[in-house]
């Protein structure tokens, strides 16, 4: 026979279950906010690789695609963690996700004049790159200043159920737009 639970015991898990960051109405937003760029950050590396592949059929210019990309953590994370350290997260949040849709209105601007080519493709996803790499400090440091202890465990599970979210779902809806609208029209 089991010990019956005592309401404090009952309150102490629910708080400790996945969905409990989600009463947290600040670290909701945030989410949701995530979930909508993780699935156009997903949505765009589908657009950005079939762009070059319609440009390229070079090897080396569509593996280039994944390096350029994954580059500027490897260059500029560790700087970027300091800069998160030393000034305020929400406003570099701010201004690195400026950053992010400058560099893909850009190249959107740039596809739908005809004006886009292999190498200013590259460029373009290594300077959005960039703006990820100064994006993830400030967002590890900034999302447990807006949760409790308890939370935590909540919003480490919610962050990886949001980036699979978002891998499922960019990729389906940049297949779609890709078929109905074309690449230029695509927010590259």
């Amino acid at each position: 026979m089991g010990v019956p639970r005592t309401t404090q015991d009952t309150l102490h898990n629910e708080r400790n279950s996945m969905p409990s960051a989600f009463l947290n109405s600040v670290f909701l937003r945030i989410w949701l906010a995530s979930l909508v760029s993780g699935t156009a950050v997903a949505a765009h590396e589908t657009a950005a690789t079939w762009t070059m592949n319609l440009m390229s059929q070079s090897g080396l210019f569509i593996s280039l695609m994944a390096s350029l990309a994954s580059l500027p953590f490897f260059l500029f994370t560790l700087p970027a963690g300091a800069l998160a350290d030393a000034f305020n997260e929400g406003r570099i949040l701010r201004l690195a996700n400026l950053w992010l849709a400058g560099c893909a209105g850009a190249l959107a601007l740039l596809g739908w004049a005809g004006m886009l080519n292999p190498v200013l493709l590259l460029a373009g996803v290594f300077l959005l790159g960039m703006g990820f790499a100064v994006n993830a400090p400030a967002w590890a440091s900034l999302v447990p200043q807006v949760v409790t202890d308890e939370e935590l465990p909540s919003v480490s599970t919610l962050s990886g159920v949001q980036l699979n979210i978002s891998g499922i779902l960019g990729p389906a809806l940049a297949g779609l737009l890709l078929t109905r609208v074309g690449a230029q029209w695509y927010s590259l």
